[in-house]
């Protein structure tokens, strides 16, 4: 059995401590409950496991090595809040186990809800599933319910059932959508995250789990330490529309550090992370990728080097082995060498994330409004899965930046344009229609990942939201600049 923040106790045992003090431990394969009962079953977890949004638990694919079509995984349970309640199951993939035959609960579109305070769920999985689950393992995660035992159980070992349900039945309503803390990444079929899965870096190109090609696209909010105005946009229904009707796969959430109500400036630590940890929620539940932007702007990053580690080891660490979650350590850091400043930088920071997330994609700025991707092409990271920043605003970058960019990707650097506006540089003026289609032109050619600039009602040319809209998601043409409507369009044209 695996179980995130497992320590050896003994060669045979592990152990979990539970948000409640509680120990969960892996009695091996094969192993019987020690009264002996459903002599044709094996039991792969005895204990005490809380389930809530923040926690999962995880058996390894070698305990379904004599799982057969037809046998049953039998959850014993009890319910830990008396209103909200639920069970969902996936194999190590991530995909939601649902099509099977459910008993003694109710099966609302993928999440199992127990039909009594306590007992046992029973779930058969079709015979796709129970092939995934002998490849990949099992991952279970749901709410208000806590795990005591997890058995496998073979044809024929039957127990007490309610009220068998095929995998499409239920009428259970659940409670509220809000989510409070990280469920985990969707794989529903047809959403970004569901069709592609975690991502990799290989040469110059992102690729996703089928080791196809990929790119990333979506909005950037703006700083959403600096109040209401902006972090408003930060819901499940604004993140809805950008993927479903902006046909989006990517959101970019800033976090200025040093700035006006900067995370380090004033700004409600706790309240900024809980708003970077929405979003990240909201993402993950709609299966959308989603970039933690530590958002230096115009310093030395080494001057919040140690405060860079320590918010990013926090965030990786409560969204470990999400592969939806990407981080950017460092948006613009201007006036920094790449060889003396920069590089060292990322060397410190990335280990803090990758001991969370290992495999996690992290994306490094670079100098001068990160421009110069020449420091990273000659000098690159020695780490994976590591791609370097490009920003350009359409009025002001032309045709001399687009050959920089060409010429770096040609020679195999991976860059992800983070940022990029229609206008100037200076966000405020100079909308260029052309320019800016001229940059759809080559970021398509080559599968360049890009975020726009921005997600607000800001009156500037850069928002994409007219300033007297205060529509915070559901948004119509006319409620758009003309940057967003632009850049709503060419959305609208690429492959999600």
């Amino acid at each position: 059995m695996k179980i995130t923040g497992i320590s050896l106790l003994t060669d045979s045992a592990l152990t979990v401590t539970t948000d409640s003090g509680a120990d969960a431990v892996n009695t091996g394969s094969g192993s019987q409950p020690s009264d002996g009962r459903r002599e044709n079953s094996s039991t792969v977890f005895i204990g005490s496991r809380t389930l809530d949004w923040g926690s999962t638990l995880s058996i390894e694919a070698g305990e379904f090595k004599g799982f057969k079509d037809g046998d049953k995984i039998r959850i014993s349970y009890q319910n830990t809040n008396e209103s909200y309640h639920n069970v969902k199951i996936y194999s190590g993939n991530w995909a939601n186990l649902n099509s099977g035959v459910l008993a003694n609960g109710a099966n609302n579109g993928g999440t199992f809800v127990p039909s009594r305070d306590s007992g046992e769920l029973i779930y058969e999985p079709n015979a796709g599933e129970a092939e995934s689950l002998r490849r990949n393992g099992l991952i279970m995660h749901g709410y208000g319910v806590r795990v005591t035992e997890i058995s496998l159980s073979s044809s024929g070992s039957e127990g007490k059932t309610d009220n068998p349900s095929s995998g499409t039945a239920g009428t259970v309503t659940v409670a509220s959508e809000t989510v409070t803390s990280n469920p985990v990444p969707s794989a529903e079929t047809g959403t970004p995250f569901g069709e592609h899965g975690k991502l990799h870096v290989n040469g110059a190109y992102l690729y996703d789990s089928r080791n196809q090609k990929y790119q990333l696209y979506g909005m950037s909010t703006h700083g959403l330490n600096f109040g209401h105005d902006f972090s408003r946009y930060v819901n499940r229904e604004a993140f809805k529309t950008l993927r479903d009707d902006w046909n989006t796969n990517c959101i970019r959430l800033v976090l200025y550090p040093r700035d006006y109500n900067g995370y380090l400036n004033g700004g409600n630590r706790q309240e900024l992370k809980k708003l970077i940890c929405g979003g990240i929620d909201y993402a993950t539940e709609l299966g959308m990728y989603v970039i933690v932007d530590w958002h230096v702007h115009n310093y030395n990053p080494r001057e919040t080097e140690n405060e860079a580690v320590a918010f990013l080891s926090e965030i990786s660490s409560r969204y470990a082995g999400y592969g939806n979650v990407l981080y950017e350590i460092c948006n613009e850091p201007t006036g920094s060498d790449w060889n003396g400043v920069i590089k060292p930088y990322a060397e410190k920071v990335i280990p803090a994330i990758r001991k969370n997330a290992p495999e996690s994609i992290i994306i490094v700025g670079t100098n001068t409004w990160s421009q110069d991707i020449e420091g990273p092409l000659s000098n690159p990271l020695s780490f994976g899965n590591v791609m370097y920043t490009f920003h350009f605003y359409a009025q002001t970058h032309t045709a001399s930046f687009r050959k920089r960019v060409e010429t770096a990707v040609k020679k195999g650097l991976p860059i992800f344009v983070t940022e990029f506006g229609t206008c100037d540089a200076s966000g405020n003026g100079g909308f260029n229609k052309r320019q800016s289609e001229e940059w759809f032109k080559l970021l398509e050619k080559y599968g360049i990942s890009h975020c726009n600039w921005s997600l607000s009602n800001k009156a500037e040319t850069a928002s994409a939201i007219n300033s007297w809209c205060g529509k915070t998601s559901g948004w119509t043409p006319d409620d758009l600049t003309e940057s967003g409507r632009l850049i709503y369009n060419h959305f609208r044209k690429l492959k999600r």
